[in-house]
């Protein structure tokens, strides 16, 4: 309730008198004491009215005024002393707090966090005259600085300065140069200087910025592209090779009487390796550091002077002394076709392409030859026995078989599984030279023996082919009867028939190869090479051929 009053000292001014009940918190002033509070100005009334003193007005001492906002003791404060000297404790309200505008303050806040982004990425992006941006490089060449137009520049003046590098390549004291531009070599820096630019300057300012921050992590380097022709690069090779190269010179050698002769020397020769010299050119196109000693190699000679030592390392006879002379004819033709022969490494060589038909024609004679289970005559007789020698001295000159086989019996000059059975246009004795060195056959023919000697580069080991009977004594079951026209062993065609030959026995054995330490004799090895099964041969008998009524006739023989 408000209850108006007049101020005593002051009959023409009015204050309010606000009860406790009916104060607001918020609006409580303390009173003033001991001076006359002010009133606003728009509260001035004139004097004997009933007006709201100005706030300049003082109240009289001891009236109940309001204060000033300025004059607001702070809530807690102590009690006020009245002018009788007594103390007023009054209840203090709580201070009145300024308010602040939130929505300023986000404000302010949102445009300085905007401003330091701006300012960041144009710190990141760059300001000013466009540049190439860093972390970027071509080839390993930085660009980061230039303008557009100096970072071109640049790139074409590498290019030039790679293409016209001259590399001075060397083979002893002997050069040669060589530089791209002979083989129109290219490389694209100026459209890889262009992808650095673009990474840098494409896209907007967020694209670029996100490009610039990866960078700044994972810096990128570009590689050119290189391209050359290749012919040019073949043919520069070629003329260096044609001007390197040099054939080796095998050593000449011809046979004499008993052995070989050298009579030309040999000389080692010299080779490009091209491969290895392509490989080094690429890489001299595709970087700048590579070898440029020219891989030149040494040549060997297929027959070298030091190595044609002419040692004996086979020789092997067998025994001619029962054969006739038409079988010595035949056997002397068919070794004299080997004799001299040099066979080199990797050569094979078939002895019926050698010694060729058994004919008349070529001067062979008829003499006995086995026929299956029996023994006949034949053209060529006897050539058996000079395969059969030839094999087994091969076989200890350490030569491949490739092809060998057996007789339908055995035979009187070697063990079974050591011989060696040949017909023109079927069986054959192939070999061939699987050693890194030539070898020279000599042979020799005479009533005694047959013999094959080899000369060359001695073998790691001696060898020799053994004989391995497996099964013996295989007996004859058939007969084979011939007519006795002159009675000498059976007359008469009843008469029980007269043993002729007996057949020879058969067999089953193996052939084995066995190596020998030289300097030992001891056995290092054996190989199984063949195994063979020799029929037995036919029994011959004689038959007559007369009859018991012929007898008394007078027969002109």
């Amino acid at each position: 309730m408000q209850n108006r009053t007049r101020t005593a000292g002051n009959p023409g001014s009015e204050r309010r008198n606000f009860t406790a009940a009916n104060r607001r918190a918020d609006d409580y002033r303390p009173p003033r004491t001991g001076s006359t509070a002010r009133t606003s100005s728009s509260a001035r009334r004139p004097t004997g009215s009933t007006a709201r003193p100005s706030s300049s007005a003082r109240r009289p001492t001891g009236s109940t005024a309001r204060p000033s906002g300025s004059a607001r003791r702070p809530a807690g404060s102590a009690p006020v002393r009245t002018r009788s000297g007594s103390r007023q404790s009054s209840p203090q309200p709580p201070r009145r707090r300024r308010k602040f505008s939130l929505f300023a303050f986000i404000a302010l806040v949102c445009i300085v966090a905007a401003a330091v982004y701006v300012i960041r990425l144009f710190s990141i992006v760059g300001i000013g005259e466009p540049r190439f941006v860093g972390n970027v490089t071509v080839n390993g060449i930085s660009f980061t600085g230039c303008t557009y137009e100096e970072g071109m520049a640049q790139a074409a003046a590498l290019e030039e300065e790679w293409l016209q590098t001259v590399y001075i390549l060397r083979y002893q004291d002997r050069t040669w140069q060589f530089t791209r531009s002979m083989i129109n070599a290219d490389i694209d820096y100026e459209i890889q200087v262009q992808s650095a630019w673009n990474l840098g300057h494409v896209g907007n300012i967020f694209q670029r910025k996100s490009r610039l921050e990866a960078l700044a992590v994972s810096p990128i380097d570009l590689s050119p592209t290189i391209t050359y022709d290749e012919d040019l690069l073949n043919a520069f090779i070629d003329q260096i090779c044609s001007e390197i190269d040099v054939d080796a010179v095998d050593a000449v050698v011809v046979p004499d009487v008993t052995a070989p002769v050298v009579i030309t020397e040999s000389q080692m020769g010299l080779k490009v390796n091209r491969d290895q010299f392509l490989q080094q050119l690429i890489d001299l196109i595709e970087g700048d550091d590579g070898d440029t000693a020219i891989p030149v190699e040494t040549v060997t000679p297929s027959i070298p002077s030091d190595s044609v030592n002419f040692q004996t390392i086979a020789s092997f006879s067998t025994n001619t002394d029962t054969r006739g002379s038409s079988s010595l004819t035949n056997i002397r033709l068919a070794l004299g076709a080997f004799n001299g022969m040099e066979i080199l490494p990797g050569q094979r060589v078939s002895f019926n392409t050698v010694v060729g038909p058994r004919d008349e024609a070529h001067g062979f004679k008829q003499a006995a030859e086995y026929a299956g289970d029996t023994t006949t005559t034949g053209w060529g007789g006897g050539v058996c026995q000079a395969s059969t020698t030839l094999y087994n001295a091969l076989v200890m000159a350490n030569m491949t078989i490739v092809e060998r086989s057996p007789h339908t019996m055995v035979v009187s000059y070697v063990d079974p599984s050591c011989d060696a059975a040949v017909f023109y246009g079927s069986k054959d004795l192939v070999f061939e030279n699987n050693t890194e060195y030539p070898i020279y056959i000599y042979t020799s023919v005479d009533r005694q023996l047959a013999t094959v000697t080899i000369y060359g580069h001695r073998p790691e080991y001696f060898y020799h082919l053994e004989s391995v009977i497996v099964e013996k004594g295989i007996e004859s079951t058939r007969k084979v009867y011939v007519e006795d026209s002159s009675g000498n062993y059976v007359y008469y065609e009843d008469d029980a028939p007269v043993l002729a030959t007996k057949g020879k026995d058969g067999c089953i054995s193996e052939g084995w190869i066995v190596a020998y330490d030289w300097d030992t004799q001891l056995e290092v090895s054996r190989t199984q090479v063949s195994r063979d099964s020799y029929s037995p041969g036919a029994s011959v008998y004689y038959k007559g051929v007369h009859s018991h009524s012929q007898v008394g006739q007078i027969t002109d023989y």
